[in-house]
Protein backbone atom coordinates (compact mmCIF):
# COMPACT_ATOMS: atom_id res chain seq x y z
CA UNK A 1 0.00 0.00 0.00
CA UNK A 2 3.04 2.55 1.01
CA UNK A 3 4.59 1.75 -2.41
CA UNK A 4 1.37 2.64 -4.03
CA UNK A 5 0.74 5.60 -2.50
CA UNK A 6 4.02 6.66 -3.26
CA UNK A 7 4.16 5.88 -6.93
CA UNK A 8 1.34 8.00 -6.86
CA UNK A 9 2.07 10.96 -5.08
CA UNK A 10 5.31 11.22 -6.98
CA UNK A 11 3.21 10.74 -10.40
CA UNK A 12 1.44 13.51 -9.25
CA UNK A 13 3.70 15.46 -7.77
CA UNK A 14 5.66 15.42 -10.96
CA UNK A 15 2.93 16.48 -13.44
CA UNK A 16 1.96 19.34 -11.63
CA UNK A 17 5.55 20.62 -11.27
CA UNK A 18 6.28 19.87 -15.17
CA UNK A 19 2.74 21.45 -16.44
CA UNK A 20 3.85 25.11 -15.87
CA UNK A 21 7.26 24.17 -16.37
CA UNK A 22 6.57 23.55 -20.17
CA UNK A 23 4.45 26.95 -20.75
CA UNK A 24 7.70 29.16 -19.82
CA UNK A 25 9.70 30.26 -22.61
CA UNK A 26 12.72 32.56 -22.49
CA UNK A 27 13.23 35.36 -24.63
CA UNK A 28 16.70 37.38 -26.06
CA UNK A 29 16.48 39.53 -23.28
CA UNK A 30 16.04 37.16 -20.20
CA UNK A 31 12.34 38.07 -19.64
CA UNK A 32 10.24 34.87 -19.13
CA UNK A 33 6.89 34.87 -21.20
CA UNK A 34 4.18 33.08 -21.17
CA UNK A 35 5.15 32.15 -17.49
CA UNK A 36 1.60 31.77 -16.08
CA UNK A 37 0.54 34.01 -18.55
CA UNK A 38 2.46 37.03 -17.49
CA UNK A 39 6.13 37.83 -17.91
CA UNK A 40 8.15 37.38 -15.08
CA UNK A 41 11.96 37.31 -13.84
CA UNK A 42 14.02 34.29 -12.60
CA UNK A 43 12.55 35.21 -9.07
CA UNK A 44 8.94 34.64 -9.95
CA UNK A 45 9.89 31.58 -11.47
CA UNK A 46 12.08 30.46 -8.35
CA UNK A 47 9.22 32.02 -6.17
CA UNK A 48 6.32 29.99 -8.05
CA UNK A 49 8.57 26.59 -8.00
CA UNK A 50 9.02 27.11 -4.29
CA UNK A 51 5.30 27.97 -4.01
CA UNK A 52 4.36 24.70 -6.10
CA UNK A 53 6.80 22.22 -3.55
CA UNK A 54 5.14 23.59 -0.70
CA UNK A 55 1.57 23.15 -1.36
CA UNK A 56 2.93 19.84 -2.57
CA UNK A 57 4.24 19.09 0.75
CA UNK A 58 1.54 20.28 2.45
CA UNK A 59 -1.06 17.82 0.36
CA UNK A 60 1.19 14.94 1.05
CA UNK A 61 1.16 15.65 4.86
CA UNK A 62 -2.92 15.92 4.47
CA UNK A 63 -2.49 12.47 3.04
CA UNK A 64 -0.28 11.07 5.38
CA UNK A 65 -2.79 12.50 8.47
CA UNK A 66 -5.82 10.56 6.56
CA UNK A 67 -4.16 7.68 6.38
CA UNK A 68 -2.52 7.80 9.93
CA UNK A 69 -6.03 8.19 11.02
CA UNK A 70 -7.65 5.10 8.85
CA UNK A 71 -4.51 2.87 10.21
CA UNK A 72 -5.23 3.85 14.09
CA UNK A 73 -9.04 3.52 13.70
CA UNK A 74 -8.70 0.13 11.73
CA UNK A 75 -5.97 -0.84 14.13
CA UNK A 76 -8.09 -3.29 16.47
CA UNK A 77 -6.50 -2.61 19.54
CA UNK A 78 -3.71 -4.54 18.45
CA UNK A 79 -0.61 -2.12 20.27
CA UNK A 80 1.83 -1.82 17.45
CA UNK A 81 -0.43 -0.51 14.91
CA UNK A 82 -1.72 1.89 16.61
CA UNK A 83 1.89 2.98 18.31
CA UNK A 84 2.69 3.37 14.29
CA UNK A 85 -0.38 5.34 13.11
CA UNK A 86 0.31 7.57 16.41
CA UNK A 87 3.96 8.16 15.32
CA UNK A 88 2.82 8.41 11.76
CA UNK A 89 -0.17 11.09 12.65
CA UNK A 90 2.59 12.83 14.41
CA UNK A 91 5.43 13.42 12.15
CA UNK A 92 2.33 14.37 9.28
CA UNK A 93 1.17 17.11 11.81
CA UNK A 94 5.02 18.43 12.26
CA UNK A 95 5.39 18.30 8.51
CA UNK A 96 2.16 20.01 7.94
CA UNK A 97 3.85 23.06 10.69
CA UNK A 98 6.91 22.77 8.87
CA UNK A 99 5.19 23.70 5.55
CA UNK A 100 2.99 26.55 6.99
CA UNK A 101 6.51 28.11 8.31
CA UNK A 102 8.31 27.92 5.03
CA UNK A 103 5.29 29.52 3.58
CA UNK A 104 6.29 32.43 6.01
CA UNK A 105 9.42 32.01 5.47
CA UNK A 106 9.12 32.30 2.07
CA UNK A 107 6.65 35.48 1.73
CA UNK A 108 8.96 37.27 4.33
CA UNK A 109 12.57 36.85 2.38
CA UNK A 110 10.42 38.17 -0.61
CA UNK A 111 9.33 41.17 1.03
CA UNK A 112 12.38 42.32 2.78
CA UNK A 113 15.07 41.14 0.32
CA UNK A 114 13.51 40.69 -3.31
CA UNK A 115 11.28 44.33 -3.27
Amino acid sequence: MKKFLLKIGTAGILFLNFVSLSFAQLSVDGVLEGFEGTKGSLSDLIVTLLNWVIGAAGVVCVVMIIVAGYSYMTAGGDENKVKTSTKTLTNAVIGLAICFIAVMLVNFVLDSFLK
